[in-house]
């Protein structure tokens, strides 16, 4: 059936206002605060990051931040992990449990045992990670690790989400899950449907990436996905959080949030 050409206006502008008005990003903080950023986590309504050079950095949501510790404290942090209101840092390939509220920090396990480390992330009180030869583990707060699956069964995982008692890991562009509980692994969507990802963060349900193109997707328990927003509005994203149903980004340095 056809419409009007009133009916198609009107179509157009609701369309257009429902876009604007589903995604809107707002600068939080300073243009070029975050340009140093390597890593950041969402813990307790604020967000901690490291710098370049080892500096750790408490923000809230309006952009206001703080110093913790001394500068050049987490000098040498690969990795920045949130777990049970605590921030996990992996250090030369050492795992370190720090207090958000006091900074004091402790070893935990072995030195070195997580020297082969490229991803890691929290689910069930526990850390999964990933190690260069594609071998995943499990890590409690103690410390202690066993292996998970075979030999290098995670050898071409980009990237590691956890979500839903799932692990979520984007393979040679193709989106798996797998379920720790069950031992068992499955591809979700169609294969190569996340070549062009560069970075995804999961929440209440859902994974959020972004493409190459700066196009933000979100993604279902099922694969099933729908574009968020104007194609191409998040050019030169590095990371993208979630804290408390908002969307963070860092684009070219700068924070940016919207409501998830």
């Amino acid at each position: 059936m056809k419409k009007s050409a009133v009916s198609l206006f009107i179509v157009v502008i609701v369309s257009c206002f429902h876009t604007l008005n589903a995604q809107r990003w707002v600068q939080i903080g300073k243009a070029g605060d975050w340009a140093n950023t390597i890593d950041v986590v969402a813990l307790g309504g604020n967000l901690y990051s490291v710098e370049k050079d080892g500096t750790l950095f408490k923000t809230d949501k309006q952009g206001n931040y703080s110093q913790l510790g001394a500068k050049g404290d987490f000098n040498n942090t690969d990795l920045l992990i949130a777990l049970n209101n605590e921030i996990w840092t992996l250090e030369d390939g050492s795992l370190y449990q720090t207090n958000p509220n006091t900074v004091a920090w402790r070893q935990v396990g072995k030195t070195g045992d997580w020297k082969n480390t490229v991803s890691m992330v929290a689910m069930k009180d526990k850390l999964y990670s990933i190690e260069t030869n594609g071998t995943l583990y499990e890590t409690t707060r103690t410390g202690d690790w066993r292996q998970i699956g075979g030999d290098g069964e995670f050898s071409d995982a980009d990237m590691l989400e956890a979500m839903g008692d799932y692990l979520w890991t984007v393979e040679k562009g193709t989106l798996y899950r797998t379920s720790i509980r069950a031992m068992r692994w499955e591809q979700v969507g169609k294969s190569g449907d996340w070549e062009n990802t560069v970075a995804m963060v999961a929440d209440r349900g859902f994974l959020w990436s972004v493409e190459k193109d700066g196009t933000l997707f979100k993604t279902d328990m099922n694969g099933n996905y729908e574009q968020v927003g104007a194609d191409g509005s998040l050019k030169n994203v590095t990371m993208i959080i979630s804290m408390d149903g908002m969307l963070y980004v860092v684009e070219d340095g700068t924070l940016y949030a919207t409501k998830g």
